[in-house]
């Protein structure tokens, strides 16, 4: 009985050494595997400088290293690679940038901490502007996603400071920061007070990232008016909107199902959302692309409008707000079509008569 435990332990010993070989060989097997994703440029120091475009950018990385760490990275590419901007790289003074896209994402911690290297990147560079971070005063007012709150809400303190890029800097100075609270699950009339976020209005069209509040939270008081109603819609299609003498010369594409914004949700108060629940109406994201845009054959652009009935808002995008959102185009020169060939000229024949 001895002799056989001996051996049934030996030969476990061996399939576990086994299976550590091989776990360990596939894991210093050296892989090349295409990876698509999004990265997302950001300054060093936030509170001094601003980097545009903030909102992530959609790329192609083609990846050399082991299983292990080309599957890690390839989360990261799809949850947004965060590219942190040193000022040796994009200098102190404010104006417009071409930068390299590899040395970049080779330089991240998230690249440097595996085996992995990378041989190239589409698009290879990218603009950006950079440029300093000035302080405004802006009022603050309470919001509540679906919810409707009492004309007698409080905020206080009612201003705060936000530094924002010096460019938006007027247009910040005359809108109203947001105070978020969360309503949606509260009665109607009854009153309630809570630490609230802050956030820029979505007119501004800048990044949470683009914005440091001080203080970064407020002191809400607020009795819920009423509570609206959402309705999340699965897919909603993108169209693109121009002059169309500006379009007709080039062929404007998406990227792989581009032409689809998930998980879209609506709110609006009363009966309002009917019509889209019933079907009966469409709703449409459009982006609007100018003539600079067309010539520099941007690659993806935040959305510009909606089509929606009266009364309904966008609350959110896949959990983003609509600010946030940005879709991926391709955008090529139309081939002129090519003018036909002058008909031949019959030589005149000579009367006989």
């Amino acid at each position: 009985m001895s002799e056989w435990r001996n051996r049934i332990s030996t030969l476990v010993v061996a399939i576990i050494a086994t299976l550590l070989i091989w776990t360990w060989a596939a894991d210093r097997t050296r892989d090349v595997r295409i990876l698509t994703g999004k990265v997302v440029l950001r300054p060093s120091d936030p509170e001094r400088q601003f980097v545009d475009p903030a909102q992530p950018q959609a790329v192609t990385v083609t990846l050399r290293g082991s299983p292990a760490s080309i599957n890690a990275l390839q989360t990261k590419l799809e949850q947004g690679l965060t590219l942190t901007l040193d000022p040796n790289v994009v200098g102190q003074e404010p104006g417009q940038r071409t930068l390299n896209l590899a040395p970049l994402i080779e330089a991240s911690p998230e690249i440097r901490t595996t085996d992995a290297s990378v041989s190239a990147v589409r698009p290879d560079r990218i603009d950006i502007r950079v440029g300093s971070m000035v302080p405004v005063r802006m009022a603050v007012r309470a919001v509540a996603p679906l919810a409707t709150l009492r004309g007698d809400t409080k905020v206080e303190p009612a201003e705060v400071q936000v530094l924002v890029p010096e460019p938006s800097a007027s247009a910040a100075s005359q809108e109203t920061a947001e105070a978020v609270v969360d309503a949606k699950d509260l009665p109607e009339g009854s009153t309630h007070e809570v630490s609230a976020s802050l956030r820029l209005p979505e007119s501004l069209k800048l990044a949470a990232s683009q914005a440091v509040f001080t203080p970064d939270r407020v002191k809400v008081q607020f009795t819920v008016a009423a509570r609206s109603r959402s309705f999340t819609l699965p897919t909603v299609r993108v169209e693109v909107a121009g002059a169309p003498e500006d379009l007709k010369g080039f062929d404007v594409s998406f990227g792989e199902q581009g032409d689809l914004l998930r998980q879209v949700v609506l709110s609006a108060p009363g009966d309002a959302l009917g019509p889209i629940e019933a079907g009966q109406t469409r709703t449409v994201a459009i982006v609007h692309l100018t003539p600079e845009e067309l010539s520099k054959r941007i690659t993806q652009k935040a959305i510009s409008a909606w089509v929606l009935p009266p009364g309904v808002q966008v609350e959110s995008v896949d959990g983003k707000r609509p600010s946030e959102v940005t879709v991926p185009l391709k955008i090529e020169p139309r081939a002129k079509p090519s003018e036909p060939a002058p008909a031949p000229v019959e030589a005149a024949v000579p009367s006989t008569t």
